[in-house]
């Protein structure tokens, strides 16, 4: 395919088209490559010759988000809501970027539209389901997904979504049809994988824990198996920041303030999303979610600087400390600016800014962080029972998971005395505990007067786009500490790894690191 597509990029330097098909069909060819650059390029030349082409838009807010640009994509996303959309895919389309730009909300009309123009479409359904679920509609997403999965029985995702929407019970659970499709065969590793975690999942809730662990752990075994990963070069990373990001390196700061920047930082499934949901149901507070868009203005000003595109671990905390603070906080302010341009204070919950907290202390000096802190063993097995997009590699072996706790927890004490009073650690268990208490704690950390509707966050009706979007729709609940007890014997690996930082790090079953 590149040796086709090089060939076509000759022709069209020395006789440029002006044919927007041909751009458009260009791009999607670099697209497919993964040049996101390049295809971004030639969309946007596609769009100028047919500013009105449904699809022409709909694939270059696709190649702005590619290329971190969610602000403008979201712009292009508004301008074909504009558009008179009489095709299924457009609307299915139009909803999916809406959704990637963190607006759900607005996507699901769309998605509904699409599926009443093309009802026998498992696609379509299957995308309504994830924006009825992200939107609390999980009544409505149940009975998408069964629709889905009468018209396209072999579509594995909407059985692992459909297993994750509510607890599953003795009189209602899909138990033995999962394991009639784990063990008729599958095509694909994904599909073998999506299944074992939907029957860990059910049968978890079933309290068939060895069962549950069983089915867990080959699924975690498969996933690690494709990924290409080291924990020791996030290790290494991690100690890195903790060596050059000092509290000399981090005051350094420039002239965009950030005082309307809030941020919810810790492992994923730590709670984060829980405390984003009570700062969020705040009146004067809106979310921005998991943009992600610090991290991505950070590497894109490294880029900048070092005329690299690819840059090395390592080598991005060093030289991230020579971009101009200033211009990387206007920069990370226009990319939050879709969601953050009526409110007051905004959220951002993007678990892995915990590696870039010296770097927004610099671009963002009057920042409020709120840092979430789980015991260890609950922390790790909740992320090792979770099928990441993408993300999070050292989740799915348990002594990887071990490493990277001990390497964050050093991390965390890091910043716990480089950081003032700007940084707040919460202790998860705590929260669950004395709700109102630490909720009041949260609100006040964040400048703002009391609200007693913060206590009512399962009620706040805006998207949730990750993981726990079912789980925070429901009042606070204490069934989650204490859960790894139910696998002690399986999780010695994990304990015994440990148990070998626990003199240097400090922590027993509680953390040392949350004082709230």
């Amino acid at each position: 395919m590149s040796g086709e597509v090089a060939e076509t990029d000759s022709i069209f330097v020395t006789r440029p088209p002006e044919s927007a098909v041909a751009w458009h069909r260009l791009s999607c060819a670099h697209a497919r490559a993964q040049r996101w650059q390049s295809a971004q390029e030639c969309a946007r030349k596609a769009l100028s010759l047919s500013p009105t082409h449904p699809s022409f838009a709909l694939h270059y807010g696709r190649c702005l988000l590619a290329t971190g640009h969610r602000p403008q994509a979201l712009d292009v996303a508004n301008a074909v809501a504009a558009m008179r959309l009489d095709r299924a895919d457009w609307n299915d389309a139009l909803g999916t970027l809406l959704t990637h730009c963190e607006d759900p909300t607005r996507a699901r009309p769309f998605f509904e539209r699409a599926v009443a123009l093309d009802p026998q479409n498992s696609l379509y359904l299957y995308n309504l389901a994830t924006a009825q679920r992200m939107t609390g509609d999980v009544a409505g997403a149940e009975t998408s997904l069964n629709r889905a999965i009468t018209i396209e029985p072999s579509d594995i995702r909407a059985y692992f979504t459909r297993s994750d929407l509510r607890m599953q019970t003795p009189e209602l659970n899909h138990v033995d049809e999962l394991v009639q499709l784990l063990n008729q065969g599958l095509k694909y590793p994904r599909e073998e994988i999506l299944l074992c975690f939907a029957l860990a999942k059910e049968l978890e809730d079933l309290a068939r824990y060895s069962e549950s662990f069983s089915y867990l752990k080959r699924g975690c075994d498969l996933q690690r198996r494709q990924l290409k990963y080291d924990v020791a070069e996030d290790v290494a990373t991690i100690d890195s920041v903790i060596e050059r990001h000092n509290r000399a390196a981090i005051q350094r700061t420039g002239e965009c303030l950030g005082e309307k920047c809030i941020f919810v930082v810790g492992l994923p499934r730590s709670g984060t999303t829980l405390v984003e949901r009570i700062v969020s149901s705040h009146s004067t507070v809106v979310s921005t979610g998991e943009s992600h868009a610090f991290s991505s203005e950070a590497m894109k000003a490294v880029q900048r600087a070092t005329g690299l595109r690819e840059v090395r671990k390592l080598d991005f905390v060093e030289e991230a400390l020579k971009v101009d603070p200033t211009t990387l906080g206007n920069a990370y302010l226009e990319a939050a600016r879709p969601q953050t341009a009526s409110r007051q204070r905004f959220v951002d919950k993007t678990p892995l800014n915990y590696l870039y907290m010296g770097l927004i202390r610099r671009a963002l000096p009057r920042a409020r962080f709120i840092a979430l802190v789980r015991e260890p063993m609950d922390s790790c097995y909740a992320m090792y029972k979770t099928l990441f997009a993408n993300a999070y590699p050292f989740s799915y072996n348990l002594s990887d998971l071990g490493h990277y706790y001990a390497a964050w927890h050093r991390l965390m004490l890091h910043w716990k005395s480089e950081f003032d009073e700007s940084l707040l650690f919460v202790q998860y268990e705590n929260l669950v505990a004395n709700q109102e208490a630490v909720s009041r704690q949260l609100i006040a950390h964040c400048g703002l007067p009391w609200e007693a509707g913060c206590l009512e966050f399962q009620d706040n009706r805006t998207a949730v786009t990750t993981a726990s979007s079912v789980q925070v729709r429901r009042p606070i609940y204490s069934a989650s500490v204490g859960k790894w007890r139910c696998y002690e014997v399986q999780l010695q690996e994990l304990a015994r790894v440990l148990k070998r930082y626990e003199p240097t790090e400090g922590w027993s079953l509680e953390s040392s690191l949350a004082t709230a």
